[in-house]
């Protein structure tokens, strides 16, 4: 547990008023606030939040929780060990994803935020309202918890190769199809030094790496959480995996052997082949943008190109939202904290308007849920789409162990499919039948603990 004391921190910042300020007298120390945190690291949190809430409430002294998964027992899955963690430290605020929120809200263990909002009637103004809805949502009509950043995907383009080879450039809103499509227009041919590839996806090195995306973006499970039964066999995800081996076996993608998790500035220019103008499409996150900038500012290799940005793929049913926006940092208050003023301050701090233009000057990965203060105008494409619902309320329960298994089974059956070893149909019914007895198996395991 890390605990840093608000007047300690604005004592440190006005040593000129003299050293007898440091020490905080027994008055003083009685109007002192308490408040604790959950979040995934102490010194990340006073980066990302506590030093900027501290520097405005010098009355708080704040304490971080923090959940350490490397030392969680392998008996119990992360949901419960986050259960006991709660529990037993009892932090008056909740660091928590999406499926979380959504548990402890049907759980009753999250305070609602209504009538703290309802009194700050500009507290939600200038705030992506699809996000709010989003929460409320998830929340069956209220709001318990607020999320200050998100993370999204958008499509980029090297404006100049769309040019150089008279193609027209994507458009917002596209399918899957579309922009494997798009990507096949490109040249596949070429010495493999040198030679340009139609798009990049991060992390996507084999058929059943992309057909997972695929899915994702559909909406399609293999694995049904509520009836817990697996359901490849199916003309939905025949025809995924279908888009994926004809994409993957086409010479449009670049598919390296490993892949590449970032690094320096010189790290992007010597690994990434969109930085290198070599890719004419690459899905990515906003933090590829500000790599793009300090390239063209400090290494004088870097050849700069245009770009510009699209929203990442849609579902075909569904083409103004997104399954692959993820609203995953969302602060809300445990119900019954003693600590519910400072805990209220806390959460509006952070999803103010005052935060966010600090906030906005720097921005990585995931973007500000208040956009007003970027001037970046390419930054648009991440806020289009509006995230969609997913059920999350039973997928925690299907074990770690059968996914792994079943993520083998898959990449198996789906590289017999591509060498035209077996049908696709084949295949499918392969991974379904092999998979219910993995699943089962795996449930009658954890079951029984």
């Amino acid at each position: 547990m890390f605990r840093r004391k608000g007047w300690s921190l604005l004592c440190s910042i006005v040593l000129c008023l003299g050293v007898a300020g440091c020490y905080a007298t027994p008055e003083k120390a009685a109007q002192q606030r308490s408040l604790k945190v959950m979040y995934f690291g102490d010194s990340s949190f006073f980066e990302d939040y506590g030093d900027l809430f501290l520097s405005r409430y010098g009355d708080v002294d704040l304490d971080v929780a923090v959940l350490d998964q490397s030392t969680l027992p392998p008996e119990k899955s992360y949901r419960e060990a986050l259960d006991d963690f709660i529990q037993l430290e009892k932090p008056d605020v909740l660091y928590l994803s999406a499926d979380e929120y959504a548990r402890y809200v049907q759980k009753g263990m999250l305070a609602s935020l209504e009538p703290y909002i309802q009194a700050d009637h500009d507290g939600l103004s200038g705030m992506q309202s699809s996000i709010i809805d989003f929460l409320k949502e998830l929340g069956g009509g209220q709001l318990y918890g607020l999320s200050p950043t998100f993370y999204n995907t958008a499509l980029y383009y090297n404006a100049d190769l769309f040019k150089q080879y008279g193609i027209t450039p994507p458009h917002d809103n596209m399918t899957w199809q579309e922009i494997l499509e798009l990507a096949a227009r490109f040249p596949a041919d070429g010495d493999e030094q040198q030679r340009i590839y139609g798009l990049s996806v991060p992390f996507v090195q084999t058929a059943d790496d992309l057909a997972a995306r695929i899915a994702n973006t559909q909406g399609l499970s293999a694995v049904n959480p509520k009836t817990m039964q697996v359901t490849l066999n199916t003309d939905s995800w025949k025809n995924v995996w279908n888009m994926a081996i004809n994409a993957t076996q086409s010479g449009a993608l670049d598919l390296p052997e490993t892949p590449f998790y970032g690094g320096s500035l010189q790290d992007f220019l010597d690994n990434d082949l969109f930085v290198q103008g070599r890719v004419a499409m690459k899905l990515d996150d906003a933090g590829i943008m500000q790599v793009l900038a300090g390239l063209t500012k400090t290494l004088p290799d870097f050849k700069a190109f245009q770009f510009d940005t699209v929203t990442g793929p849609v579902d075909p049913l569904d083409r103004s939202s997104s399954r692959d926006m993820e609203v995953g940092q969302i602060f809300a208050i445990r119900a019954g904290t003693p600590n519910l003023e400072a805990a209220w301050d806390f959460v509006k701090y952070v999803n103010s308007d005052d935060y966010a233009a600090i906030k906005a000057r720097v921005f990585n990965s995931n973007l500000l849920t208040r956009m007003d203060h970027y001037s970046e105008s390419r930054l648009q494409a991440f806020y289009k789409l509006d995230p969609l619902m997913v059920d999350y309320s039973r997928k925690a329960d299907i074990p770690d162990t059968f996914t792994e298994r079943f993520n083998a089974l898959t990449s198996t059956e789906m590289s017999k499919a591509a060498r035209k070893e077996i049908s696709l149909e084949e295949a499918l019914d392969n991974v379904s039948k092999t998979g219910q007895a993995l699943l089962d198996k795996a449930l009658a395991k954890q079951n029984n603990r």
